[in-house]
């Protein structure tokens, strides 16, 4: 029986619920009639027809013109390979029009929400990924990151990165400044003055803006942050 994470990805890709569950029967029995993929499928007869000619127009299986007509699927390798070369092109037109507009004036809806850990987490590590001059965190001692800091900040320190973290409790990282603050009442992060984010402290949710001038403001209250924070010398991964 085939995952439903694999049904998940199949129906994201476009197909209807039918056409999943024929394109499903027919790669377990390789070829069949549309009265066969129905009895496999275990959907109406008219439903896997109109499934299986639609799967053929996508170039998902094969036809065979004879009566009745035969189908055959494609092989996934194939299918995934033409599919992941549809998305490039999709992907590299979105691009282009998304670069052409890096110019035109933004709507007023600059702030954006961002609901999820996973989804907070993985922003917060694209905008470290970004950072080319200097990054500010601010951080509670038993965030996400936890004792993965050390490690996630390195390469950034290699690129020569200016690192500035506020923490809550006395941590030691060669390359980064550090100052003392508590309590941590929340998650800020910084990047080059050009994007900023504010999260709960369990990251179930933040704000996300990539504006110049509402991240200078940003940066404006994080130094006033700063200077209220006990200053400690660096030295790499340890705890006192």
């Amino acid at each position: 029986m085939i995952a439903k994470d694999a049904i998940k990805v199949l129906r994201s890709l476009g197909l209807t619920e039918y056409e999943t569950r024929a394109y499903v029967a027919l790669a377990s029995v390789k070829s069949a009639t549309p009265r066969e993929v129905a009895g496999v499928a275990g959907m109406p007869y008219p439903s896997a027809y109109d499934a299986l000619e639609s799967l053929a127009r996508k170039g998902w299986v094969d036809v065979a013109g004879r009566k009745p007509r035969l189908y055959r699927a494609r092989p996934p390798d194939l299918v995934k390979k033409d599919s992941l070369a549809s998305f490039e092109r999709a992907f590299k037109e979105l691009k282009e029009l998304y670069e052409s507009s890096a110019g035109r004036i933004e709507k007023p809806e600059i702030v954006y929400t961002i609901i999820g850990k996973a989804n907070v987490v993985k922003r917060i590590q694209e905008m470290l990924s970004r950072a080319r001059e200097e990054v500010f965190l601010v951080l509670p001692s038993n965030s996400e990151f936890g004792a993965d800091l050390g490690k996630i900040l390195a390469p950034l320190i290699k690129k020569g990165v200016k690192l500035k973290l506020i923490t809550d409790s006395k941590i030691y990282l060669n390359g980064v400044k550090v100052r003392l603050h508590r309590p941590v009442l929340a998650v800020d992060v910084l990047v080059d003055e050009k994007e900023a984010l504010i999260s709960l402290p369990d990251f179930s949710a933040c704000g996300w803006v990539e504006n110049p001038t509402i991240a200078g403001h940003f940066r404006y209250f994080i130094k006033l942050l700063w200077r209220s924070s006990k200053s400690m010398k660096s030295s790499f991964a340890k705890k006192r």
